[in-house]
């Protein structure tokens, strides 16, 4: 859902590219993508994955970095209505936040996409079930406790999700349920601490690990929580056989760390740069069908638990 195009927004600043349109397309259009932070590999991974592929559908794309910050992502719709794009998609921090732009932008004749979350008023939807997510994730931890430990209380396990982000809390709930549900009988050393990038994975390991020292599982929202995850445990000398790490997203350097044999034990792919593509064709048939179209069926997104034992499949 990003590409790269000039977008200067009080500090939100996007690297700007054109792109000729194929034989096949009359003419560009131009669909604008805020995105929730591009400091997170799976947002990394969507871009390229429309960077590669817009040229063939005849789209330029102009991409927003929202920085984690609900304000900059208001201040990036309202910017890429008034530079006259065709579509906008959204990947919204928070759903509530976005509805007046959305609004303003349907009114302006611009047809918005709502991404992962439902925003009122969009026009079209590519999500996936984050509570099903969350639940795969939280199936590979739960069986590598089962697997690894004869009193499941030996696993001290700590999960990491987005806190006050209805979507990503039902993420969070899928990873427990998945958990509890394999080894009811687990210690959870925490499931407060929140975050989806590498440096608050990171964070929230330390913190975890200041009051329980015996902590050894860690279940994650996303791979970029995973890799910080990763540092945490490896600084703290918890690098052995009894600690595993979990994640989502399947990003190359945890697939990377899957097959190498280390604590990051499985991540669940759902296909994030193959994204990209669904994107192009989705903002065409949206634009096809105009600002004025309700929303009809959403478009779901696949996804696949991968562990050593598949990791073979993963290798490019």
């Amino acid at each position: 859902m990003r590409n790269k195009m000039m977008m200067v927004i009080g500090g939100v600043v996007c690297s700007a590219m054109l792109l000729a349109a194929p034989a096949m397309a009359e003419e560009t259009v131009k669909a604008g993508f805020v995105v929730q932070n591009q400091t997170i590999n799976y947002f990394l991974n969507v871009i390229k994955g429309i960077e590669d592929h817009q040229a063939e559908y005849g789209i330029e794309t102009l991409v927003v970095d929202g920085q984690s910050d609900i304000e900059k992502q208001v201040t990036g719709v309202e910017n890429l209505i008034a530079s006259g794009v065709d579509c906008i998609v959204i990947c919204p921090d928070s759903p509530e936040a976005m509805v007046d732009v959305v609004k303003a932008s349907r009114e302006a004749g611009i047809p918005v996409i709502s991404w992962s979350e439902w925003i009122d008023g969009s026009n079209n939807w590519l999500t996936l079930d984050n509570y099903q997510y969350g639940y795969e994730n939280g199936t590979i931890a739960g069986n590598w406790i089962k697997e690894h430990f004869e009193d499941p209380a030996d696993a001290h396990v700590e999960f990491i999700y987005v806190h006050g982000n209805e979507q990503l809390e039902e993420r969070g709930k899928g990873m427990m349920d998945a958990v509890k549900a394999i080894v009811p009988d687990i210690t959870i050393s925490d499931d407060q601490q929140s975050g989806n990038t590498t440096e608050a994975g990171q964070k929230a390991v330390e913190n975890v690990i200041q009051k329980d020292p015996d902590l050894n599982v860690v279940v994650c929202t996303n791979d970029s929580v995973a890799l910080g995850a990763y540092e945490a445990m490896k600084a703290a000398g918890k690098t052995d056989e009894d600690n595993c790490i979990t994640g989502c997203d399947a990003d190359a350097e945890n697939l990377k760390r899957i097959a190498e044999g280390t604590i990051i034990k499985g991540t669940v792919d759902i296909g994030a740069y193959n994204q990209g593509e669904k994107f192009c064709k989705i903002v065409l048939e949206t634009i096809e069908r105009g600002a004025d179209a309700d929303m009809e069926e959403p478009t779901f997104v696949d996804f696949i638990p991968v562990t050593v034992e598949n990791i073979a499949d993963y290798a490019e």
